[in-house]
């Protein structure tokens, strides 16, 4: 069984960081095209704002990181699931007042992308160019499970991640704050 599986703040006092790293600005970087991305990149640093009693979350809500931020722990897990069709950069968060510097995450590239909608039994909405943008009925085709990796891209809507029942089990088992499950016929966008 597969699942949909988003980075989704779950209480006011998780951080979220809306701002994008001037150097994914600067060259307009993307992580999550499903695409191996092999150009090398340096640390990239993000600044955000803290208030008092902030938490941070083991998959952080980064929007403008345009891929996933997980810590390393969440990695370690991944790893320990030999899932290896996941790219890794460095990042750098920087408390915007404090100076205060946090390296536990990294930006996570899934490469991988695959069409899973059955399109005929989904109803969404659409770009004048034929883009999805809004999904309010998903429905999967028959996947062959054994065809497919543990986690990857819908390759019909680029944002979301895809995931083998066994990483849910793991991520849920290990308690990783920031991520949500859900299957995929109760999602909307």
């Amino acid at each position: 069984m597969y699942w949909i599986m988003a980075t989704e703040p779950q209480d006011d006092d998780e951080i979220i960081i809306y701002s994008t790293p001037p150097y994914i600005e600067a060259y307009d970087l993307s992580f999550e095209e499903g695409e191996k991305i092999t150009s090398t990149y340096p640390e990239i640093s993000l600044s955000y704002a803290k208030e008092p009693g902030d938490i941070f979350t083991d998959s952080l809500a980064a929007f403008g990181c345009n891929g996933l931020v997980l810590n390393n722990k969440v990695i370690q897990e991944l790893h320990s699931l030999k899932i290896n069709n996941i790219q890794y950069f460095d990042l750098r968060l920087i408390e915007t007042t404090t100076k205060e510097e946090n390296s536990g995450y990294k930006i996570a590239n899934i490469v991988g992308a695959f069409n899973c909608l059955d399109i005929d039994k989904c109803v969404f909405e659409t770009t004048s160019s034929g883009r999805i943008m809004f999904i309010e009925k998903m429905v999967f085709k028959e996947l062959d499970e054994s065809k497919l990796p543990e986690i990857f891209r819908l390759a019909e809507y680029l944002p979301l991640i895809v995931t083998s029942d066994r990483i849910k089990q793991a991520f849920e088992a290990k308690g990783f704050t920031g991520l949500v499950f859900c299957k995929p016929e109760e999602f909307s966008s």
